[in-house]
């Protein structure tokens, strides 16, 4: 398949020169579908080449994209085989035990109105929605059923990319963005991990699918449907409202049309915008002011950490920067080649908006000083910067058909072991590396154990989400409390009332808690400072377990209160 069709023409339309007709104006037949890209040129006002163009280019586009589906079949199988080594090569991280617990929380208080924390005050997406859908799979296969969960979405999400960039490309331009996104690190690490980021970026690139769509002229369905998808990616996880202008640009700048600034393509993106608006504010006076809350101390008005620039950059360089310098150049290849054709600069533009979206999390996040979360927000937007990378390698392989006479099989191949290949083993050795990046919890969790009861019982631990999580059915969330927040604690006789990291060390000394767990990690000075209260309120050292993998080391000391008053 060429690189320069997208199975139904429309692309090859734009190379073929219109011979100008003597007759008469020929009548402009109707069409059915309700976005009718000449029609709409029309009412706004383009030029009669502009209408002509983007009428002969709807007549090819408006139908299903066709070309073979199959070449996405063992990307998928390679990206499912990649990501699910990963299931079960650890115990749950702190991110995951906490999604996966407060799940269970909600999902609880869904079904039978227990109490929840009110997580939506310090959750950076609605804890209703990938939280509870996790659980679920959690109830049904454990950990490994919500790891799971979460490749299904990273699959959609390749499916996505296959479809959408086929429509604008072709085939073999999809064969390749599909193939580079499935061989990044970050892609693979994020098809084992049961956090929300997965859900998002599955609905967020399904959008950009329909985006595409309604861009090249199937209606209003499309537009819906886009829109719908972008208000679940953005309450899933907030942060994907740094996509949402890509997206939006996408449904103005994918459609036929030679002017990039006709009214018609972007009377299209006016609309699209408008759709995603109302779907993505709509909910906003039915979650109410806890949700604003959360949304504006995690995402609005995060407070910026402390990382130089040059760092962030360094380390998205290691996860996407092969793959946004194959963009790059792929977005050159796309104007060189819109100035032979003479497409208006259409294709060079949507290239550039692509590629943008790639850069958009490393920018931002040198913003904000941070590279926290970054190995997974690099993979929204490489998401997009696939589809002008795959583009490319798959003009090359054109090229190496046409010129050099290789079959086109074997092009395909060349291009594919050259570039996604060493691609592909490097990002499996990141994501080996990423989830090594945590200790195994499993000798923690059976040493706990014995003595964690449910009922009134109290629990210290620095990040207890994750032995919360394994030791749900014998504790309530109640009884748990970490060092992060600092502690509560009341004087029974006077009535004065301690917090933070005093109330910690009175809370420790009236054997307030049964069971205290220090690591040494996040909370380092809190636990030093703490330390001292423990022994001399008389706890006993049960035992100090030392954990190590690959890529962490690290130890757990437990104590627990002594017997009696």
């Amino acid at each position: 398949m060429s690189a320069g069709s997208n199975g139904d023409g429309y692309r090859e339309a734009r190379s073929v020169p219109r011979a100008p007709s003597p007759a008469a104006p020929r009548p402009r037949p109707h069409r059915s579908t309700s976005n009718d890209y000449a029609a709409l040129a029309v009412a706004a006002g383009d030029t009669e080449e502009d209408i002509d163009q983007a009428e002969e280019e709807a007549e090819d586009s408006s139908g299903p994209a066709s070309g073979p589906l199959w070449p996405l079949l063992p990307v998928l199988v390679a990206q499912a085989a990649l990501s699910w080594r990963l299931i079960h090569s650890n115990t749950a991280f702190l991110d995951e035990g906490t999604y996966l617990y407060s799940g269970h929380q909600e999902l609880a208080n869904l079904i039978y109105g227990d109490k929840v924390a009110t997580y939506e005050t310090f959750f950076s997406g609605s804890p209703k929605l990938y939280p509870v859908l996790a659980a679920v799979a959690d109830r049904l296969g454990g950990l490994a059923g919500a790891r799971t969960l979460s490749l299904v979405f990273m699959l959609l999400a390749t499916v996505a990319l296959y479809l959408a960039a086929r429509r604008i490309h072709g085939a073999t331009a999809a064969f390749f963005a599909t193939a580079l996104f499935a061989a990044l690190g970050p892609t693979q690490f994020l098809g084992g991990y049961s956090t929300y980021d997965a859900m998002a970026l599955a609905a967020l690139a399904w959008a950009g699918y329909f985006a595409v769509r309604f861009a090249c002229g199937t209606g209003h369905g499309a537009m819906v449907a886009g829109s719908l998808l972008v208000s679940l990616a953005v309450w899933t996880k907030y942060a994907s409202l740094l996509w949402v202008p890509i997206v939006v640009l996408i449904a103005a700048l994918a459609g036929p049309g030679r002017s990039v600034l006709g009214r018609s393509r972007w009377n299209n993106g006016v609309r699209f915008a408008a759709g995603v608006a109302v779907a993505v504010l709509l909910p906003i006076p039915l979650a109410g002011k806890l949700y604003i809350h959360g949304f504006t101390q995690t995402t609005l008005l995060r407070n910026p950490g402390h990382d130089a620039p040059s760092y962030v950059a360094g380390e998205a360089a290691k996860w996407v920067g092969a793959l946004l310098v194959v963009a790059l150049v792929g977005v050159f290849a796309s104007y060189l080649r819109g100035r032979r054709r003479g497409s208006g600069g259409t294709d060079f533009w949507l290239a550039a908006v692509l590629l943008l979206g790639g850069v958009l999390a490393p920018a931002n996040q040198i913003r904000i000083h941070t590279w926290l979360s970054l190995q997974k927000h690099v993979d929204f937007g490489a998401w997009f910067a696939c589809v002008v990378a795959g583009a490319l390698l798959a003009w090359i392989a054109e090229w190496l058909h046409s010129t050099v006479r290789l079959p086109v099989l074997i092009a395909v191949a060349l291009v594919t072991v050259l570039v996604a290949g060493p691609l592909g083993v490097e990002g499996e050795r990141q994501a080996t590396h990423m989830f090594g990046a945590w200790p195994d919890s499993s000798k923690l969790v059976a040493a706990l154990k014995p003595y964690i009861h449910s009922g009134t019982d109290q629990y210290l631990a620095e990040d207890y989400d994750v032995p919360a999580y394994y030791l749900r059915r014998s504790s309530t969330w109640p009884q748990w409390h970490d060092l992060v927040g600092g502690g509560q604690y009341q004087d029974p006789k006077t009535g004065v009332k301690y917090t933070g990291t005093e109330g910690i060390e009175q809370g420790i000394t009236a054997h307030k808690y049964a069971v205290i767990v220090l690591d040494y990690a996040q909370t380092r000075s809190i636990d030093e400072q703490v330390r001292p209260f423990i022994d001399k309120a008389g706890y006993r050292k049960l035992t100090t377990i030392r954990t190590s993998n690959s890529a962490t080391s690290g130890s757990y000391t437990i104590w627990v209160a002594p017997e009696g008053p």
